[in-house]
Order: C-alpha cells, then sequence, then structure tokens
C-alpha cells in the first residue's frame, strides 16, 4: 500500500498540470475535503480520483462540472464527506487524534521549555540549566485555548471554500486571521494575570518530547492502516 505521504507528494505534483482556473477550484476541493474530519487516508484517496476527473476533462476538453456530472461542486463534496462519516464509529479518527496529541505535545513543551527558560539560553543564568519542565497553569491555559481555536480556524477555512476570492476578500480573511491571533494572545495574558503562574508538577523535558513523538508516530503508523 502507497503511503499517505507518497499520495500527498504525488497529488502535489500532478495538480501543478492543471489549468490556472481547473487548479482555483482543485485548490478549494483540497481545502474543504481536508478540512472536513475524515481520516486522511480516505481525503488523500478521493483528492487522487478527483485530480484524475480534472485531468481527464482537460484531456477531452470538456468542464469539471460536465466530468463529475453536477454544476454544484461544493454539495458534490458535503455528500461525499457525508458519506465518508455514515461509514465511520467512535473509534475510526482514533488514529488522527493520537497523531495531533503527539503534535500539541511536542510543539508546546518545545515552545514552554524555551520560554521558561529563556534567560538560561542567552546566557545571562546559565548555572540554573535544567532539562524539566515545568507544568503548571500556563500550560493548561494554552491547552484549553488552543484545542477550540483550531477547531474554528478549520471550520472557517473550510467554510471559506468555493467563495470568490477577491483583493478585498484577502484583505478581509488575513485581517479576521489576524485578529484571532491577537485575541489568543490577549486572553492567554489575561488568564495568566488572574490564574497566576501556578506549577503543578516537573517532568524531564526529553521524556515529554519522546511521549510526544512516540503518540506521532503511533497514530500516523495507525492511520496507513
Amino acid at each position: 500500500m502507497i503511503k499517505t505521504s507518497v499520495l500527498i507528494k504525488q497529488l502535489n505534483k500532478s495538480a501543478k498540470s492543471l489549468s490556472k482556473e481547473n487548479k482555483k477550484v482543485f485548490d478549494d476541493i483540497i481545502r474543504y475535503i481536508r478540512f472536513s474530519n475524515i481520516k486522511t487516508r480516505d481525503a488523500e484517496e478521493f483528492l487522487q480520483q478527483i485530480l484524475d476527473s480534472f485531468l481527464n476533462a482537460e484531456q477531452q476538453g470538456v468542464s469539471i462540472e460536465y466530468m463529475l456530472g453536477t454544476p454544484d461542486i461544493k454539495h458534490y463534496c458535503e455528500e461525499i464527506v457525508s458519506a465518508y462519516k455514515s461509514s465511520y464509529n467512535y473509534l475510526s479518527l482514533y488514529s488522527e487524534y493520537i497523531m495531533y496529541t503527539g503534535i500539541i505535545i511536542t510543539v508546546l513543551s518545545i515552545i514552554n521549555y524555551i520560554t521558561q527558560n529563556f534567560t538560561i539560553f542567552t546566557g545571562r543564568d546559565i548555572k540554573n540549566f535544567t532539562f524539566y519542565l515545568n507544568f503548571g497553569s500556563e500550560l493548561i491555559i494554552q491547552l484549553l485555548l488552543i484545542v477550540p481555536l483550531f477547531i474554528a480556524f478549520y471550520a472557517y477555512l473550510r467554510k471559506s471554500c468555493f467563495e470568490e476570492t477577491t483583493k478585498r476578500g484577502q484583505i478581509k480573511e488575513f485581517f479576521i486571521l489576524w485578529v484571532l491571533g491577537v485575541l489568543l494572545i490577549c486572553i492567554m495574558v489575561a488568564f495568566l494575570m488572574l490564574v497566576g503562574k501556578i506549577i503543578l508538577f516537573r517532568l524531564n523535558i526529553i521524556l515529554v518530547l519522546i511521549v510526544g513523538i512516540a503518540l506521532y508516530f503511533i497514530g500516523k503508523y495507525e492511520s496507513e492502516k
């Protein structure tokens, strides 16, 4: 079986041969499908099928709407996503969640370790160098805010698919994302000012990274099945 990462590389390479108009539509399909919370493997296999339809349409000189049998491509994608989700059970996406958990643990641990030991890394307090990562209120706040924010971000990107993009629309999209980023930072700062830095426990950063990386590869391995 071809690995999902290989499918993605093949897809990106083959999509470059599409016409400018079809490439724009196909990019919307990619974004919609990948942000629809279905298995990565299912998403990439479906996208490859769609890409084949695009390439065949261009070779035959017909529109992609004619090739797919519908003028509403967004609705077509919605039906495909619904069909996939209806075949899932509660454990179908466990491998994806394990993989994402590994990524979150790894990234947040590295960021917090650097910020907690900033003075050490800048050479101003080298005598207090430690491999321990403090788990406290700030880390919990980050988890409580980042997860919902990512869900909202995914929903926004999916909703914005298949819409006419103008220069004004692009500026509006950038402004919304910028406001969300600033809002996240302000909320985190406000929570820390109210709650304070309460250290609950400490763990070796190497152990934490091993757990995070292990979860990522376990989830990735299970998602390939």
